[in-house]
């Protein structure tokens, strides 16, 4: 029995040993009842024998849960399997919770009776409550909150509509789009002072809003002004993140609402042209105006009758929203160079203030021309697994940029990267954390779109579905692209060349600075295949530790070593590298400097990552002895990092 120091309602006053038959389902919330498994990983309890993986436990959520639903693990010490739940909410883009490290699941319940109780993580040294650990998906995590809030160990739903809170303004959402909503929201940087953003979905000529019980309904202009009445909307500039919908009827409906939400909040209101979208530009931290056809398209204005002045914001041609004072130079030098109207495409301003030298001609105008596509026959590869064949590629020469954090002279070394293929941007403004950038000249064949890409992308690529005006250069036809010269991109996306490097070609350069293992790529061959297989490790018998990276494994077992212990471990299916069939693997992609070939010279077999170390098991130790390995007595068995600690060298059996 446990008391809490907090008072208040409906806290946990009494803890009850966990018990399926009474316990609490709550909406939007799909339970999983798991145990540690007898040789290590976790278990569903009526199947002891068979840890799970990652893929396991996403397709038991499949197929016993809603597609929408978060994910609580019921299960002991939660958080140490951060790195296989955070697999999992990958693979389901929902948010997973999990128990702290140090506690178990007891059941509580403030009411006395035999009615369900809640799940409530305990710390078993303190007897302290504790708050679930929300896991969310690695490539869309952020500090924002999640789906439902956690008030002292208990999960309660949240009520009212869904909002989430964005630098100058909040986010619409609904349970569909939560998860992606979080992220995208939690990327964009402060505006303008003036300037409030609301990011929500266009349905059926009206705004979709959703609450926390999972409905939805479509609010006209004036029901979204009286929802956004806490914000100091009258007299501002309101900036609508929203993808017009295609059928000309319910773009009318569309551009009638935000007329209407204008007159009412007496605010402008900005959105992308009837038809168009607006995508984030990752560089600038900023929203662009695309238009039908995703080409940079101006912001279009709905002002209030009421409205007192011209806006203090302008629209730019190239889709970004800045203010008047700002824009004052670009636009007299425009006016200047030609008197018959704007220009179809702003050149990208100077580095330098005005009055001083004007950036070489080098620096190219933005965003670069899009090339044409063509399909390409079954027969074609591209280096990763997971890429599909007879996809569109470019089928004219074109040029784009790609982050590059080195300078000119090195990019001949290769690019870092643990994937097999590299991200061009016809703007550069567009490139993640593209400090310095490299402009690239791509042969016909040499890149593929990603908003055509055909491929089941991995769970840690993912989010590279929402791309725009991106292009994938694969590792097989890196030989088709060349660096022409770099660039150094300040924080308002202005170009400074920094060095030319035609002709140099492309490579992508695998190392611990693109956090691979043993200097390898994501894309590896992975041992054992199927099941679990015996494997063999050597670990210094005085200074024993685990290496920090990797651990390098023996199918059998080595030569005797004086001076140190051998270890007999059980490798589960897929855990470790094969270092030989993944030097096969890369062999045909020239344009990839990795350390596949190094390892399989110095006759490495087999890598373990340490992110695997918990899933292997020691089965065995030895020590050397002369000219022979002997069994040590006495150490125990379990999973490798809580065994090498408990070692030392006793006298052998």
């Amino acid at each position: 029995m446990t008391r809490t120091t907090a008072a208040g309602f409906d806290k946990p006053q009494t803890t009850h040993r966990f018990d399926p038959r009474r316990h609490r389902r709550i909406t939007g919330l799909f339970d999983l009842w798991l145990e540690p498994g007898v040789h290590g990983g976790l278990v569903v309890p009526d199947r002891p024998d068979r840890p799970l993986t990652a893929s396991a436990i996403t397709d038991l959520v499949r197929r016993s849960g809603e597609t929408a639903d978060d994910v609580r693990i019921l299960t002991q010490d939660g958080a140490r399997h951060t790195d296989l739940f955070g697999e999992v909410a990958g693979l389901l883009a929902h948010d997973v919770l999990v128990s702290p490290d140090g506690a178990v699941i007891r059941h509580h319940d403030r009411q006395v009776g035999n009615g369900p109780r809640h799940a409530i993580p305990l710390d078993r040294t303190t007897r302290q409550v504790r708050d679930w650990i929300v896991i969310q998906p690695p490539e869309l995590a952020t500090p924002l909150p999640g789906w439902f809030t956690l008030d002292h160990g208990v999960v309660r739903p949240r009520t009212g509509v869904v909002g989430l809170p964005l630098q100058g303004g909040v986010v619409l959402a609904t349970r569909a789009d939560f998860v992606t909503r979080r992220a995208t929201a939690h990327r964009l940087g402060a505006g303008s002072d003036a300037l409030v953003t609301i990011a929500v979905t266009a349905r059926s000529g009206g705004f979709l809003v959703g609450d926390y019980g999972g409905t939805q309904r479509v609010y006209d202009g004036g029901q979204l002004a009286a929802l956004l009445g806490d914000l100091p909307l009258y007299g501002s500039e309101l900036r609508l993140w929203l993808t017009w919908p295609s059928d000309p009827d319910e773009q009318q409906r569309l551009r009638r609402q935000a007329q209407e939400l204008a007159e009412t909040t007496g605010a402008t209101v900005w959105t992308p042209p009837p038809g168009g979208s607006a995508e984030l530009v990752d560089g600038r931290q900023d929203l662009r105006a695309l238009d039908q056809a995703g080409e940079p398209a101006e912001w279009q204005a709905f002002r209030p009758r009421c409205a007192l002045g011209p806006p203090t914001l302008h629209a730019t041609s190239t889709g970004l929203l800045v203010p008047v004072s700002a824009d004052v130079v670009g636009t007299a030098t425009s006016t200047t160079a030609s008197d018959s109207g704007p220009p179809t495409t702003d050149p990208l301003p100077a580095v330098e203030p005005p009055g001083t030298a004007q950036p070489p001609s080098t620096v190219p105008v933005l965003p670069l021309p899009r090339p044409a596509l063509a399909a390409e026959n079954r027969r074609a590869t591209y280096g990763p697994a997971w890429l599909s064949a007879a996809q569109q590629v470019n089928a004219e020469q074109f040029e784009a940029f790609v982050a590059a954090p080195v300078d000119a002279a090195s990019i001949a070394d290769g690019l870092p990267g643990a994937e097999l293929f590299l991200l061009a941007f016809l703007d550069p403004r567009s490139v993640p954390d593209g400090a310095r950038q490299v402009r690239v000249r791509v042969e016909p064949g040499g890149a593929i779109p990603m908003a055509v890409l055909r491929a089941a992308l991995p769970a840690r690529l993912q989010h590279l579905r929402g791309l725009r005006e991106a292009y994938l250069l694969p590792a097989a036809r890196l030989d088709r692209t060349s660096a022409v010269d770099t660039f150094d991109v300040d924080h308002t996306g202005r170009l400074t060349p920094t060095g030319d490097c035609e002709g140099e070609p492309l490579r992508i350069r695998c190392g611990s600075r693109a956090r691979s293992i043993a200097g390898l790529p994501h894309e590896v061959r992975r041992w054992p295949a199927f099941g679990t297989r015996r494997a063999y490790a050597l670990l210094p018998a005085r200074r024993l530790q685990l290496p920090r990276n990797w651990l390098r494994l023996h199918r059998r077992q080595p030569a005797v070593q004086p001076g140190r212990l051998l270890l007999e471990l059980q490798v589960p299916r897929g855990r470790a590298i094969d270092v030989m069939s993944t030097a096969d693997l890369l062999a045909p992609l020239a344009q990839v400097r990795s350390q596949a070939e190094p390892l399989r010279a110095a006759q490495v077999e087999l890598i373990l990552g340490s992110r695997s170390y918990p899933r292997v098991r020691v089965r065995r130790v030895y020590r050397a002895e002369a000219d022979a390995w002997l069994r040590v007595a006495g150490p125990p068995m379990g999973p490798l990092p809580s065994v090498v600690p408990q070692l030392q060298t006793p006298a052998p059996t």
